[in-house]
């Protein structure tokens, strides 16, 4: 009899361990399943925010006037000069220093009157507002310099290139100019080409508010 009884309570005991193992089990599939539901969850929301980006690019500008203006950006050689970026908020065009202006200086250069031109006719042909920003790098400004700093050297970038758009007809009250001096740069400025890179005329063709 006690024999039997021992019996039963092995059986007993190996039968708790196996409904431990289950336990076990069935908590790592779960946490699996919750895993791969949120990682689902993470790449749907992330596609559905670039389709709304898109959406929202081609909703402003439109779809066909955003590929025509990257067509008349290249046939004006605008694109082999400066870069053109798109997102949901506005259509960004930089120049770097050397292709506008000379170094310390904010009178724009006789070879960057065509490209200039060209541009304004393209942001003539749209009703959106213009926002130019002048960057610098880090360094100081030499001693006896026109700008006493990079502030002001950015601001009178900016200025220049919005008057000129203004001599070619676009209406002021369509732009707007900033001066960031070495406040925002592009990339770090610890060697020569990042601060090339950082002194620079953004001009920003913004989304138009709803």
């Amino acid at each position: 009899m006690a024999l039997y009884q021992d019996r039963e309570e092995d059986l007993e005991s190996q039968l708790n361990r196996g409904a431990l193992w289950a336990v076990v089990y069935g908590d790592l599939m779960s946490y699996l399943m919750i895993f791969f539901l949120i990682l689902f969850v993470f790449t749907a929301s992330r596609s559905l925010r670039m389709q709304f980006s898109m959406h929202s690019v081609e909703q402003e500008f439109g779809k066909e006037d955003v590929a025509d203006m990257q067509v008349i950006f290249s046939q004006h050689g605008i694109q082999k000069i400066a870069n053109v970026d798109v997102d949901e908020n506005r259509m960004r065009i930089t120049f770097l220093e050397p292709v506008l202006f000379g170094v310390g200086s904010a009178d724009l250069k006789a070879t960057s009157i065509p490209h200039l031109k060209k541009l304004s006719g393209v942001v003539q042909a749209i009703p959106n507002a213009v926002q130019i920003e002048g960057h610098t790098d880090d360094l100081p400004m030499a001693f006896g310099s026109r700008y006493p700093s990079n502030w002001e050297l950015s601001a009178a970038r900016a200025f220049s290139v919005l008057r000129f758009f203004i001599l070619q007809g676009i209406p002021p009250a369509r732009l707007s100019a900033l001066g960031y001096g070495e406040h925002m740069p592009a990339v770090r400025n610890d060697t020569p080409e990042g601060r090339a890179k950082n002194r620079r005329i953004e001009i920003n063709i913004l989304r138009q508010k709803a």
